[in-house]
């Protein structure tokens, strides 16, 4: 209410300050008569006058284009500098007669004192401050009845805050009708009082001026609540702290305030006889002092906007951004200066078009981020995977969330793009145009193809990669893990990434040939490469070569115990370059492929437990394989045993004679990696049984034989049995204790 008095008592000294001959017309005006018109349309009407008419006027064209070169001359930097001139004059001009406006303030206060101490003129100007009064006391009772009136319902409104977006937005949206009502009523109540005993004339004007500057304000603030939501956060829409919310509302009131009040003072003026030289200079005032408000505003949140425009280091051209953060502030000052001295100097277009530019921009970010946004949630949404997917194919989720962050700022990138794009063609670059041409379209025709062959080839990948892991992954119909050899556990992940070269490979020569390189040199140049390469490397290329050929034959397994350059052990690995083995003591022997000459796999498909049985000469050699195969049945029946052995034991018979025994070879059939436990079992079991029955397991003895004579006997073989010298100490201090017993 103090602002719409003040606002009427600037408007009350317009009025009284404003000449009698204001209002007449200027002087360029008085030029053109009634007389002047009529003959112009008599010339018009007339075709012979018409004709002469026009030849005149091109002959005064023709005239005008023989002197253009000489005024071209001068260049495009005088004539800029000529149209500086001229529009610094004029707001020179302007200047001035508000500052004579300004001077005449005094003279304005006693013109006021004057008027009132009149009689005749005290009661005119009572009567319609009284009239204005009035009015404005209507609307304001009515906006204040309405206010009262529905505060309860948005107190009802504003304790449902819910986190809930949807209904957070309806709840406000319903605030925001409550907001507007009094509003609404204030300007029915203030028009409607206007029309029935408002004052007539020049207070007529002044009163709509206070009625609309008073709505546009209340619309404006109301919205800004709406958005920022200061006072109740339950209801706020963006996640703003309640100072930041605060903060932002008070400067939103003061720039309105100041701006739409301002404005609409200065146009009442105006209208009421304020000078046009001295509107003009109030207006360029009004925008200096709303420009230089914007410009605190950006001083004091200069930080704080330069940590947004920064963000966290990542994302899009994260130099830039820190450049940008940088100095956004005076870039911001700069713009603000160039648009403020556009429209201070009226140069014919310059403001509004900034203006036009500016709010489109605005409006092409603020509706690009929307954009951002929802691509953002879409892709979430239709990079989640439902359960019957996931349970067939669980690693699929984990390869799709690869992409995702790919695909989100590929829709980011594209998105922006288009936001370039346009605000491009708003501030003047015909990009659309370029677009359209050869040139342009040939570009974005390769730009096309080239992300077409980039998404069909991650496609193929994805595809080949999941039938690949599916593969690995199998399972039999109860929905046990299928066990693969190690031959397709190294094979398929190798075939997978020999794919993945080759793809790449193609996708690079396709793209590089799409954006006009000459692939021929290049593929030339790689040929020779890798047969540099090649030559310089024979041996890994013969560890690969006979890798391959060793998994593609399935030669050694992991889990196989093999012999294999010299080294013997449990194969660990088998990459397509080495062999890694452990022995028995556990020592490591990583082999090199291209050392390989021959394999001997002990453990494939089955093993035989070689039995290599020596007894006395003397036994009776078919009673001990009978023994023999009694003990072959008894070990294939026993529990520990049974489920590796195969076979009954085979009795290979009599073997060789050695110098101690008589050998006996068999042996037994058995899974792969048994042998051993099954020898072993089998040599305890043999070993008490021959202890039981006496059979003799010979250990080395040497028999010897002096010779015969021709009649056959053998020469007498004298000898002398030595006592052993450990033998004769112990029996001499056996002696002694005898001896001392005794004696005791």
């Amino acid at each position: 209410m103090h602002r719409l008095l003040t606002v009427l008592t600037l408007l009350l000294g317009v009025l009284v300050a404003t000449p009698p001959h204001a209002a007449e017309p200027a002087p360029e005006q008085k030029g053109v008569t009634a007389q002047n018109l009529e003959s112009l349309v008599q010339t018009l009407e007339d075709p012979e006058r018409r004709d002469a008419l026009l030849n005149d006027l091109r002959t005064l064209l023709d005239a005008k284009r023989e002197t253009r070169p000489a005024e071209a001359e001068t260049g495009a930097g005088a004539e800029l500098l000529a149209i500086l001139s001229e529009r610094v004059g004029a707001v020179s001009g302007q200047l001035v007669a508000a500052a004579a406006f300004l001077i005449d303030l005094p003279e304005l206060a006693g013109r006021i004192v004057e008027g009132f101490a009149d009689a005749e003129q005290r009661g005119p100007w009572l009567e319609m401050l009284l009239r204005i009064a009035l009015v404005l006391l209507a609307a304001f009772a009515v906006a204040s009845v309405l206010r009262r009136a529905l505060q309860r319902p948005r107190e009802a409104i504003e304790t449902r805050a819910d986190d809930h977006f949807g209904l957070t937005f309806v709840l406000l949206l319903a605030r925001t009708l409550l907001d507007l009502l009094p509003i609404a009523g204030f300007a029915a109540a203030g028009f409607g009082a206007l029309t029935v005993f408002g004052p007539a004339g020049d207070g007529r004007i002044a009163t709509v001026a206070l009625i609309d500057a008073n709505v546009i304000v209340g619309v404006v603030l109301a919205l800004a609540r709406m958005c920022l939501a200061p006072f109740i956060a339950g209801l706020r829409l963006f996640p703003l702290e309640d100072e930041t919310a605060h903060y932002i509302y008070v400067w939103i009131k003061r720039l309105t305030v100041l701006s739409v009040y301002g404005y609409f003072t200065i146009q009442a003026a105006m209208l009421l006889g304020l000078p046009d030289p001295a509107h003009n200079a109030l207006l360029k005032l009004l925008g200096l002092a709303v420009g230089l408000l914007l410009i605190m505003i950006a001083l004091q949140n200069r930080h704080d906007v330069a940590a947004c425009i920064r963000g966290e280091g990542r994302g899009p051209l994260p130099i830039l951004r820190r450049r940008l953060a940088d100095i956004w502030h005076i870039l911001f000052i700069i713009y603000l200066l160039c648009s403020f001295t556009a429209w201070a100097l009226e140069i014919h277009g310059g403001f509004a078009y900034v203006a036009r530019a500016t709010i489109l921009t605005a409006t092409i970010i603020l509706i690009g981020r929307i954009l951002e946004l929802a691509i953002h949630k879409a892709v979430q949404r239709a990079f989640a995977l439902g359960q019957e997917l996931k349970i067939p194919l669980p690693g699929l989720e984990a390869r799709a969330n690869r992409y995702l962050p790919v695909v989100q700022a590929a829709g980011r990138s594209i998105l922006y793009l288009f936001a370039l794009f346009a605000i491009l063609q708003i501030w003047g670059l015909d990009v659309y145009s370029w677009i359209a041409s050869p040139s342009g379209r040939m570009i974005i025709g390769r730009a096309v193809t080239v992300a077409l062959v980039v998404i069909a080839a991650i496609a193929i990948w994805e595809i080949v990669s999941a039938l690949i892991e599916r593969s690995l992954i199998a399972t039999d119909g109860d929905g046990n893990a299928i066990t693969h050899s190690q031959r397709m556990l190294t094979l398929l992940p190798l075939l997978r990434n020999a794919f993945l070269v080759l793809l790449v490979v193609l996708v690079t020569m396709t793209v590089l040939s799409e954006l006009g390189l000459n692939i021929a040199p290049l593929l030339a140049g790689a040929g020779v490469v890798g047969l540099a390469i090649g030559f310089g490397a024979q041996t890994l290329v013969k560890d690969v070569i006979t890798g391959l050929f060793i998994l593609i034959e399935d030669t050694i397994s992991v889990g196989d115990v093999v012999n294999v350059a010299g080294h013997a052990g449990v194969v660990e690995a088998v990459t397509i370059r080495t062999i890694r083995l452990r022995d028995l003591s556990g020592t490591v022997h990583i082999i090199p492929l291209s050392d390989v000459t021959s394999i001997e796999n002990l453990t494939r498909e089955f093993a035989f437990a070689l039995l290599d049985i020596g007894i006395a000469y003397r036994e009776d050699v078919d009673a001990v394989i009978e023994v023999i195969k009694t003990l072959g049945t008894e070990i294939r029946e026993d529990p520990e045993y049974s489920d590796k052995i195969l076979e009954n034991i085979q009795i290979l018979g009599l073997d060789r004679f050695d110098d101690s025994a008589v050998i006996i070879r068999a042996r037994i059939k058995t899974l792969p990696l048994q042998k051993w436990t099954v020898k072993r079992g089998f040599n305890l079991i043999m070993k008490r049984r021959f202890d039981e029955l006496g059979i003799e397991i010979p250990f080395p003895h040497q028999t010897i034989y002096f010779g015969e004579d021709k009649n056959g006997n053998a020469p007498p073989a004298p000898f002398r049995l030595m006592q052993d010298t450990a033998a004769r100490t112990a029996t001499t201090a056996s002696d002694a204790r005898d001896t001392g017993d005794t004696q005791g």
